[in-house]
């Protein structure tokens, strides 16, 4: 059931009794950060709300048959997308019900700020509504939402699974993609690049997820990471006002990223020498950004 977006039907606060927060199916509570996302993973979240379906009808003036539904949603800031979780069909239902409402969030659709509603609404007005009811199918009587930061306070470099059959000029088979723009280092780093990896590999989104049990997988992290650090760092020194300028950067942009990402594989290095090393020597200058992350460590 897709969710109207209108303006809620005013009803008092004391409506819905209580509502639990959110919490993981294990019954840890999942509050306002989640410091350490996978976007590999799904997000199983869960709630037990209690709402007072005759002071429901008293405030709305609706008749006895009236039926009304319970229904959770998510966004995402980053990636745009919404989804609905289960919906919970209250019927014509007396006193107060409690239940539990579920939701089901993709890690690989998600990222950044998420945002969590919980809505009652209207599923059918009864035969003999008042001159004020509401009437319209889906019309919200109640919500409310909360905001959760699933990428923590140091914010983890973005990740997107995406089946590259799907995408034109991709290669079916290629494992991943650094998507950036090494002309716009003054881009966030949130929204000025992301890995990109292909899920028509079974294997490879799970070997990536963090706490696989797949002998193969930190060798396959440690080629990923030795990949994007070594495309990061060759974009960034083809920049001439990145060579120029390194530190003028902004913290949280994709130059001071890849600043200090240098100054952490070769410190004390100056930038323009770092230039002239890689267009002399690049299979030099990768083998030690290999030594530097422990590649097949």
């Amino acid at each position: 059931m897709k969710t109207p977006k209108a303006v809620p039907y005013l009803l008092p606060p004391d409506i819905v009794v209580a509502v639990q927060p959110w919490c993981f199916t294990d019954g840890r509570e999942l509050g306002d950060r989640l410091d350490h996302w996978d976007p590999f993973v799904e997000l199983d979240l869960v709630r037990i709300v209690e709402v007072d379906l005759d002071e429901t009808r008293r405030s709305c003036q609706l008749p006895e048959d009236a039926a009304f539904a319970l229904v959770a949603t998510w966004s995402s800031n980053r990636t745009r997308i919404t989804g609905d979780g289960t919906v919970v069909e209250l019927g014509d239902l007396r006193g107060t019900v409690r239940t539990a409402l579920t939701l089901t969030v993709p890690g690989s659709e998600s990222g950044g700020r998420l945002t969590l509603r919980t809505r009652l609404v209207l599923r059918y007005p009864g035969e003999e509504p008042s001159p004020i009811s509401p009437r319209r199918i889906g019309a919200i009587l109640w919500e409310e939402g909360c905001h959760i930061a699933v990428e923590g306070g140091a914010a983890r470099f973005p990740i997107t699974a995406a089946d590259f059959k799907s995408i034109p000029h991709f290669p079916d088979t290629a494992a991943w993609f650094l998507e950036w723009d090494s002309d716009d280092l003054e881009a966030p780093v949130l929204g000025g690049m992301r890995l990109l990896v292909n899920s028509g590999h079974e294997s490879i989104p799970d070997m990536l997820r963090s706490g696989s049990s797949d002998p193969r997988a930190g060798m396959l992290r440690s080629f990923v990471t030795f990949d994007v650090a070594r495309s990061l760092i060759a974009g960034a020194l083809r920049n001439d006002g990145f060579v120029n300028d390194p530190e003028s950067f902004e913290d949280g942009t994709v130059g001071r990223m890849i600043f200090e990402l240098i100054a952490l594989c070769w410190p004390g290095k100056p930038i323009p020498t770092m230039r002239s090393r890689i267009n002399e020597d690049t299979a030099l200058v990768n083998a030690e950004i290999q030594a530097r992350f422990g590649i097949l460590a």
